[in-house]
């Protein structure tokens, strides 16, 4: 599939201009239409065709372990990308003055569970300031200490769009032995529009969601644990799905399942599982890297064009953009500007956050300027 045809599944007809893909992304057509046809067996059918719903979260698990190089044993789905987190943040082993590394731009939902885990165990979150709102994976590296037990970071940050190396951190971290180290990422803002692998990153824990570059609904988020970590990660909630299934016999001696399915105590948002799984079909046709290649070169057109305009630009390159006029005053009118025209936008860190994904167009990065104007 090319890039174009991709950008047909999306819809621009309602005068829209969808960029603000790192906060919500709109569905394509594929997705929508899979939801509709489940609702209407749901509708119909009932419990008639509960078990083929269920069946068709589990190819998506699948579909999705493939999406982002897992073993499909390594999934786990999720109501929220934060529960995601909070389960790995809550059930860690942590000692007295042990060290949570992280930086100190983090969405807060990459922050208050790691917070709550270190009061908890009295152990120690350290945030690192990132200068220019960078995120260089070498300054981690240089904080890690004999008591640090976590790095607990987002690959790509939700403000300007920064990026810390988790392969770089990974293969250092191992080379120097220090296994004793949990690798924890948050990577809601880079899966869907950036090339990644879960086992070329060599981190234990990555968490997910839906809603923004996946361009899904909300509630199918996810986790992947590396098989590894499981047996040292326990499940934080617990039901008949932990353990086995509605019908299987209950048991004081039975353990959780020895897959990441342990962390699903019941039932799951079956329709927006089902629709991501159609998302991730359409992704996986055209190819992450050419997604990426096209909203990198949306973007970048969008810097250049605000550059010749006079606005400050935060963080280079990649498809999110953040600038800011000269004042605050003017900067928030802008804001104020872009969405009375139908731009989603919002302001984020130093200035407006633009997202751009594979599905934009030219012509929006053009009357985006033509907004901006002074």
């Amino acid at each position: 599939m090319s890039i174009e045809q991709f950008k047909k599944h999306f819809d621009f007809t309602s005068g829209f201009i969808h960029f603000n893909n790192s906060g919500q992304a709109p569905i394509p057509d594929v997705n929508r239409d899979k939801v509709k046809y489940w609702l209407d067996r749901f509708y119909s059918e009932g419990a008639h065709c509960s078990m083929d719903g269920w069946g068709q979260t589990e190819v998506v698990r699948q579909k999705l372990a493939n999406f982002i190089g897992a073993e499909v044993a390594e999934v786990a789905f999720f109501g929220t990308a934060a529960s995601a987190i909070s389960q790995a943040a809550l059930a860690i082993p942590l000692q007295k003055d042990d060290e949570i590394l992280t930086w100190d731009q983090e969405y807060p939902s990459n922050f208050y569970p790691w917070r709550i885990a270190a009061e908890r165990s009295q152990a120690k979150v350290i945030q690192l300031a990132s200068e220019n709102w960078q995120t260089p994976a070498q300054k981690i590296l240089d904080h890690v200490t004999p008591k640090t037990r976590v790095i607990a970071v987002s690959w790509v940050q939700f403000q300007t769009g920064a990026v810390t190396d988790l392969e770089l951190i990974s293969k250092t971290l191992r080379a120097q032995g220090r296994d004793d180290i949990w690798l924890v990422a948050d990577v809601i803002q880079g899966i869907g529009v950036r090339p990644f692998h879960f086992h070329q990153s060599g981190f234990d824990i990555i968490c997910g969601g839906s809603h923004k570059w996946l361009c899904s609904s909300y509630g199918a988020s996810f986790m992947a644990i590396r098989h590894q970590r499981m047996p040292q990660l326990a499940p934080l909630e617990f039901g008949a799905m932990t353990y086995g299934y509605p019908d299987t016999e209950k048991s004081f001696s039975i353990q959780p399942k020895l897959t990441a399915q342990r962390y699903e105590p019941g039932s799951k948002a079956m329709f927006e599982v089902i629709g991501l799984g159609e998302t991730l079909d359409l992704m996986s046709q055209v190819g992450v890297a050419a997604i990426f290649q096209e909203a990198s070169r949306l973007a970048d057109l969008l810097r250049a064009g605000l550059r010749s305009q006079g606005y400050k630009m935060f963080c280079a390159d990649g498809p999110i953009v953040n600038f800011a006029a000269d004042t605050t005053e003017k900067t928030e009118e802008l804001l104020q500007r872009l969405q009375k025209n139908k731009v989603s936008c919002i302001k984020r860190g130093p200035g407006i956050r633009i997202s751009i994904h594979g599905f934009n167009r030219d012509e929006e990065v053009a009357r985006v300027l033509e907004i901006l104007k002074y």
